[in-house]
């Protein structure tokens, strides 16, 4: 939306490589304003440079990032992916990947490691050979990272590359679900969940090592009815503890962006948010159910699957259900020591919490003690995404609340002028860099 930044004195659109150069080249020349934008689809990522982590303290992390591939082959609807990257995925080279893990041990990183793209398994022929190597590089330096990804759930159906991601020492990966009902996706061109059993997909990610976490959107116009004990019961069916569930945003540049305003459906300031938080300000279009009961569908997902029963009921289930690869792993002993300290900061916060989360967690913990005690780490560690997730839960469905009190008294209305005056840069001198 670069409309949206009118006021910026530079615009820098699209991916870095190709033209951040030319952006710093005219600022030292003396130019104050300009656009500059990549061709799209177009950069070569063999070329990225391996991240400068030297200017980071990574003391202060608890988890770095590294990307292998750019692009998705898919055609999700909503999703803006596609257009910001192309649905011909480009990959780094193995060479790269190993020279991006190498500096980062070498800085002395150690832990968690997230593999950031969108959807890692896109280009699944470059991705066997990469983790072969990536798993040879582990082994030899005692893996020393635990890595973490997002991929479509047409990975539940490939064996072989569980195992090699398994091998490899991927421990949490991050589906897209969107909506349990195969009607709902297929209207929203989500077809590779909608041809597919995702519960048995998501069993076999567990069976092969890994945690499955999920996303979860509510408000698609092929919705029927009220959706949300759907949306709970395959939660609980999967045994997904950590599910992020938000409303249905029209992203500006996507299909259903385009469809909407063709349909003279989207808000007038459908571009503008004050936050841009999809969990809180999606739909920003009219929508095909009654907008009262999407939200009432949202509220009652919300106040389900974050309650302490609910929650560490799933945790329990998937820790149970999750089989770790026995590796050889050698932990240095500074990393062990904060290791150490967070979980005993985590057992404490626990235990002084209101008693039903202090039952539910001790319950979970010795659970996991005695039905599969290598996944006891893992248990501590979802345990503390709850500290987020409640909270987070209820302060949304307090202000989803909140606003079907305004539609009831007819006093509810899309992101006023003022919001939009708000939200809007200001006229000072910016630069709007994406």
């Amino acid at each position: 939306s670069p409309h949206v930044y009118s006021s910026a004195n530079f615009q820098v659109r699209g991916e870095a490589e190709s033209i951040i150069d030319e952006f710093i080249a005219a600022w030292n020349s003396g130019a104050r304003n300009g656009v500059f934008e990549a061709e799209k689809f177009q950069v070569d990522v063999t070329l990225s440079p391996i991240p400068r982590y030297d200017l980071v303290n990574l003391e202060h992390y608890a988890q770095s990032a590294i990307q292998f591939s750019r692009g998705c082959p898919f055609t999700c609807e909503f999703c803006d992916i596609i257009e910001l990257y192309g649905r011909v995925p480009r990959t780094k080279t193995t060479e790269q990947i190993l020279g991006e893990l190498e500096a980062l041990y070498q800085f002395g990183f150690r832990g968690a490691v997230c593999f950031v793209d969108d959807n890692l398994v896109g280009n699944k022929k470059e991705l066997r050979k990469l983790l072969p190597l990536v798993q040879k590089w582990q082994e030899q330096r005692g893996y020393p990272f635990e890595f973490s990804t997002q991929a479509t759930v047409n990975l539940g159906d490939d064996p072989d590359l569980l195992t090699l991601m398994s091998e490899t020492n991927f421990v949490f990966v991050f589906f897209g679900i969107e909506s349990p009902d195969p009607q709902t996706l297929i209207s929203t061109k989500k077809k590779q969940n909608a041809i597919r059993s995702m519960p048995q997909s998501i069993a076999n990610v567990h069976a092969a090592g890994m945690f499955v976490t999920a996303g979860i959107i509510v408000g698609f116009d092929g919705e029927r009815g009220p959706v949300a004990d759907g949306i709970i019961d395959f939660g609980r069916s999967a045994s997904i503890a950590v599910i992020l569930v938000g409303l249905l945003l029209a992203l500006p540049n996507t299909q259903l962006h385009r469809r909407l305003a063709r349909e003279g459906r989207l808000h007038p300031n459908a571009e503008l948010s004050p936050d841009g938080d999809q969990s809180t300000c999606g739909l920003n279009f009219e929508t095909k159910r009654p907008r009262r009961e999407v939200l009432t569908d949202y509220i009652t997902v919300l106040d389900a699957i974050y309650t302490p029963e609910a929650f560490f009921s799933r945790l329990r289930e998937q820790c149970r259900a999750v089989k770790r690869p026995k590796l050889k792993t050698r932990i240095a002993p500074g990393v062990s020591i904060r290791i150490v300290g967070k979980i005993i900061g985590v057992l404490w916060r626990m235990t002084t919490e209101d008693s039903r989360v202090r039952s539910e967690f001790w319950y979970t913990i010795f659970d996991c003690a005695r039905k599969n005690i290598v996944n006891l780490k893992y248990a501590v560690a979802l345990s503390a995404v709850y500290f987020d997730l409640a909270p987070l839960g209820s302060t949304f469905s307090n202000q989803m609340k909140r606003q079907i009190e305004l539609l009831d008294l007819g006093q509810w209305q899309p992101l006023s002028r003022e919001l939009r005056s708000a939200a809007e840069p200001s006229k000072t001198a910016m630069i709007a860099i994406g």
